[in-house]
């Protein structure tokens, strides 16, 4: 059972790649629709995506311990996080731009009418990728094709 975290928004935000969105399509759903003909550019945001949940989930323990002071920080969004909680609050600000590209990408899945966010994803994943890395969050190792037996 998950332990909650207060103040309600920062919650949401930790549930950013499987809370319903638009028509209850999660980022994660969307990005299997929108991985269709884009299957590159999708994996690009999985692995942004991947590597945040894996760093808010070693803060787990500060979230719910200190989590109001630090959505405080966050919604202050300074331009450079300070303080004790700087990595965090970097970390979580580079997570809510993932976040608004869910929206659109939720947004596109449900009526795929419209132009496809090929550039709105290019720039965050980007964005992001500089972002986890100026705070070190690691990226994913990479395994080279399964090997033949025999």
């Amino acid at each position: 059972m998950p332990v909650e975290v207060e103040p309600p928004e920062l919650a949401r935000l930790l549930d950013f790649p499987e809370r319903p969105r638009v028509a209850d399509w999660s980022l994660r759903a969307a990005l299997t629709r929108y991985a269709q003909p884009q299957p590159e550019r999708a994996a690009r945001l999985l692995e942004v995506v991947r590597r945040a949940e894996g760093a808010l989930h070693r803060h787990s323990k500060l979230l719910q311990r200190d989590g109001p002071a630090i959505w405080a920080t966050v919604t202050e969004a300074p331009s450079s996080p300070t303080g004790s909680h700087a990595d965090v609050t970097a970390l979580l600000l580079a997570t809510a731009e993932i976040d608004r590209l869910g929206e659109q990408l939720a947004t596109w899945a449900v009526d795929r009418a419209g132009d496809r966010p090929d550039a709105e994803l290019d720039e965050v994943v980007a964005d992001v990728a500089h972002r986890l890395d100026a705070i070190g969050v690691p990226r994913e190792e990479r395994d080279g094709p399964p090997r033949r037996r025999g």
